[in-house]
């Protein structure tokens, strides 16, 4: 059984773990532990202190003492922790598991904690604790899923507990990050362009943005996929006459080669025969369900 006021442990103190426990110290959560290897670094001792966090001298120490553990460590060494951990922690108590690590490793944590009468709890973090600090946006998934949004978000966590899979959360922020990634690298190569055509980024900024700044934000991605959908055929020829331009440029047009690619693929779909322009915005599973028909009409290998 878990206490109102539980005793959290993380494993790891980078920013992650610093940020969300100050926060949570000043929600009064009353002991907070922290094990990590570096302990005896000027950088840990500072944030323990200024976080009033004890740094414990080993993992098993940490775990056993915790009511809930909280993994905040490199994703490539995230499962290799929670086995780790799996030895020590005590039946009844909660393991969640905020790294960016894979959805198999995910599931291969989840069965390691449950084997030892623990439940496991997959969080997706989708706002960085160094700018919200702990009252970030976080869905969660696991047999634990619940009880930990039934416990932490009185301590200020902003919890969206997911049916499904152990690793259902991971999933859904693998997914947000192909796109928030896949953003951000169209950006930088917006703005090598830009200053290899002379433009300044303070008049093309605003002109970026125009197009869906105006448009609710979770109705975004169903425009935008529904419009590349339609307009494939048109976009690819388009794009390719900006690649002959940014070659010009000296710059290698990475981001737009990979979208030609993209849309060459959708081409095959002919989602025009199935897409209507009145295709309300917040209608998303149109596109999906024109994509499924495409396929299974012609045939074509989804990809």
């Amino acid at each position: 059984m878990i206490s109102e006021n539980p005793k959290i442990g993380f494993i790891g103190f980078g920013e992650v773990a610093y940020h969300l426990s100050k926060g949570l110290k000043e929600e009064d959560i009353e002991q907070i532990l922290a094990y990590t290897r570096s302990a005896s670094k000027p950088i840990y001792l500072e944030r323990a202190k200024d976080a009033g966090v004890e740094l414990t001298s080993t993992l098993d120490e940490l775990v056993t003492r915790s009511e809930i553990v909280i993994s905040a460590v490199h994703g490539h060494v995230a499962l290799d922790v929670a086995q780790d951990a799996a030895r020590y922690i005590k039946e009844g108590s909660i393991f969640a598991d905020l790294n960016n690590s894979t959805p198999p490793a995910k599931r291969q944590i989840a069965e390691a904690i449950n084997a030892q009468g623990s439940k496991f709890v997959d969080i997706g973090l989708f706002e960085p604790p160094a700018h919200a600090g702990h009252k970030v946006l976080m869905y969660v998934s696991g047999d634990g899923a619940e009880q930990f949004k039934k416990i932490m978000s009185k301590y200020g966590f902003i919890i969206e507990a997911l049916d499904g899979e152990p690793h259902k959360a991971t999933i859904i922020k693998t997914l947000a990050n192909i796109y928030m990634k896949g953003v951000q690298a169209v950006c930088l190569e917006v703005a090598l362009s830009a200053h290899k055509a002379g433009i300044d980024l303070e008049i093309l900024g605003p002109l970026v943005v125009r197009p869906v700044k105006d448009l609710p934000k979770d109705k975004e991605l169903a425009f935008w996929a529904i419009r590349g959908g339609q307009s494939a055929t048109r976009k690819t020829a388009e794009l390719k006459d900006i690649v002959k331009t940014m070659k010009e440029w000296g710059i290698d047009p990475v981001m737009i080669e990979a979208t030609i690619k993209r849309l060459n693929l959708i081409k095959e779909y002919k989602l025009q025969d199935h897409l209507n322009d009145d295709i309300p915005l917040d209608d998303y599973k149109a596109i999906v369900e024109a994509i499924d028909k495409t396929v299974r009409e012609r045939g074509i290998d989804l990809r």
